[in-house]
């Protein structure tokens, strides 16, 4: 009976996943549309940031705020969507456009990633770090740097002898980048570094061959086997652990959602600006009063700083 019930779930999570590729086949052209729409409003992105879900919003560090204000354009692709019957919607590459700033040189930071299932029955998104051409102070203090340093010497050494992150455990940059992790305080990471995420190592072949066994399993012609559902920790040198709870903000939430998050964000505005010079009128001297109070007490991670 419990094996019958596990398959019919299982079952439930493929139509949930159809419904996602169908979904992506007819928004798309819908969310292109958006995004030539919105070129002309300069503080679009900038204002959804400011009223981004809290997976992404507690990420976001005050020194990260005046770069973000450089924003012009977010996109998400579901890249493995071949057509509405076809491709793995749960891969998403991000692609973010920012306008000439003083921080980096990329006009484009570009992250994909992949959604994989490990031998084991788990689940997760995996990526490669991105780097990014500082010009300026580096937000992530050298993380993301240690990260593509430490990710390309694993590509040589699988080159070599096939083994990548077990034979670069032994090395110095290896050691180097688990303490600076250990030392820095994951609330206290510039949401950049979020690029330099990479999560569980599960490869295509790998993913592949589980997803063929679990439909052998559901169509009956395999003997069902409980598989696990919990994935493992992720490796010490991970520099951004939170990196697919804010993909998925990002590719679920922010994205699909913008024009919500920056309507209701200036009717809130014009809300408040109306109610104080309403306040201003009926009480011309305490008006000062309260606005020196609220300027003293304003969080400072929400304040726009002009570039």
């Amino acid at each position: 009976m419990y094996n019958t019930l596990a398959r019919i779930e299982e079952q439930l999570a493929d139509i949930e996943v159809e419904s996602l590729r169908r979904s992506y086949i007819a928004t798309r052209p819908i969310f292109l549309e958006r995004a030539s729409a919105i070129e002309a409003i300069s503080d679009f992105w900038p204002t959804v940031i400011d009223e981004a879900p809290p997976e992404i919003d507690r990420r976001i560090q005050p020194r990260d705020v005046p770069v973000l204000n450089c924003l012009v354009g977010i996109d998400v692709e579901r890249l493995e969507v071949q057509d509405a019957a076809h491709g793995e919607p749960r891969s998403v590459k991000l692609t973010f456009t920012f306008k000439p700033n003083a921080w980096f040189a990329d006009e484009k930071i570009e992250k994909t990633f992949y959604w994989r299932m490990s031998k084991r029955g788990w689940s997760s998104l995996v990526s490669e770090p991105v780097g990014i051409q500082w010009t300026d102070r580096d937000l992530t203090e050298g993380l993301l740097d240690m990260a593509i340093g430490l990710w390309k010497m694993e590509q040589e050494y699988a080159q070599d002898n096939g083994r990548g992150r077990t034979d670069v455990r032994t090395n110095d940059e290896y050691r180097s980048l688990v303490e600076k992790v250990g030392r820095t305080p994951q609330d206290a990471i510039s949401i950049f570094g979020f690029f330099g995420f990479r999560g569980h190592h599960v490869t295509a072949a790998e993913s592949e061959e589980t997803l063929k066994r679990r439909r052998r399993m559901i169509e009956g012609v395999e003997e069902w086997e409980e598989l696990d559902s919990e994935s493992p920790p992720l490796p010490d040198a991970e520099i951004y652990p939170h990196g697919e709870e804010v993909a998925l903000a990002f590719s679920e939430d922010l994205y699909p959602g913008a024009t919500h998050y920056f309507t209701a964000a200036k009717e809130r505005d014009a809300k408040t600006s109306d109610e104080e010079l309403i306040s201003e009128s009926e009480n011309p001297d305490e008006s000062d009063d309260v606005h020196d109070e609220e300027q003293e007490t304003r969080p400072t991670k929400k304040l726009k700083t002009s570039v």
